[in-house]
């Protein structure tokens, strides 16, 4: 098989630090997500966080490397003081709302922006209700998903051409509101026609069960290594509409170790043990199968 008909998917699970990303992008088209860009260069990257999209495209990468991104509208300059305005941030009167507007810089030539964003009093509002119901969420948690700094306007000024193509260029005009691992996926499944896809660092669960699992945890754009695991239910379950979507294609969830009944990285994840096209195995037998 060549190396046209196999897609590699990397998560951002910490099961796959460690292994050959060269070795495994030789033999296969390899996408990754959010923070990969920082150590490596996948073929595709994928990213839907607002602020890992900006700093993936502040950084340059973009400008030569397929990047997908949830939302790219590309805006002409003129539009800018109409629209990056503090009020679009809030209603309430805040003195310190010209620091919700996060703009990149912007050189000569570069005559298109832009911008996405949430509004203050939104978060807000999402916070209060999150409380109501979840009062004895840590801190750090909270902080890290509905605190204020996740509210603002992220203004990126665009060169003329770069390699951006928008997530909601599937079928239907729209991504699904999947999360980056699950639409790596999609995308993958949908364009690059794989006879074999490989799910690789999807750990789904952390193996304490408490604490982040995540090679970027305790950097910009992640949670502290002292916040909570990530409940996996939207991960399991869109990963299956898209198993059922693509019955041609074979799956692999590909794990450090054999499958064992009480590990939480290696194991049958429960709701995917009726997929004909799903299939298990370890790093090694990845190994083996590309050699």
């Amino acid at each position: 098989m060549n190396r046209q008909e196999r897609c590699i998917l990397l998560g951002n699970g910490e099961s796959r630090l460690g292994l050959d990303l060269d070795y495994l992008k030789e033999r296969a088209i390899v996408w990754g997500c959010n923070a990969i860009y920082r150590d490596w260069t996948p073929d595709r990257l994928v990213s839907v966080d607002i602020e890992m999209s900006d700093e993936i495209y502040r950084s340059g990468y973009c400008f030569e490397n397929v990047t997908y991104f949830r939302e790219w509208c590309r805006l002409p300059a003129d539009a800018f003081d109409m629209l990056a305005r503090p009020e679009h941030i809030s209603r309430q009167d805040i003195d310190n709302l010209d620091s919700f507007i996060h703009e990149s810089p912007r050189p000569e030539g570069w005559d298109e922006f832009v911008m996405s964003g949430q509004d203050l009093d939104t978060m807000r509002g999402f916070r209060e209700d999150h409380l109501r119901q979840f009062p004895d969420s840590r801190p750090e948690d909270i902080d890290r998903v509905l605190g204020d700094k996740r509210a603002g306007l992220w203004i990126t000024w665009c060169p003329p051409t770069d390699k951006v193509i928008e997530a909601r260029s599937l079928p239907g005009n729209t991504d699904y509101g999947f999360a980056a691992g699950p639409l790596q996926n999609l995308l993958a499944s949908q364009f690059d026609d794989p006879k074999e896809v490989y799910l690789v660092g999807h750990d789904m669960w952390s193996e304490t069960g408490n604490f982040v699992n995540n090679v970027y945890k305790d950097t910009d754009c992640y949670q502290a290594s002292g916040g909570s695991e990530v409940p996996p239910d939207n991960w399991i379950d869109h990963h299956k509409l898209i198993f059922d979507k693509f019955p041609d294609i074979k799956y692999y969830k590909v794990n450090p170790k054999p499958l064992d009944v009480g590990d939480r990285i290696n194991r049958v994840i429960e709701e995917w043990s009726t997929t004909p096209n799903l299939e298990y195995m370890t790093h090694n037998e990845l190994y083996e199968r590309l050699n």
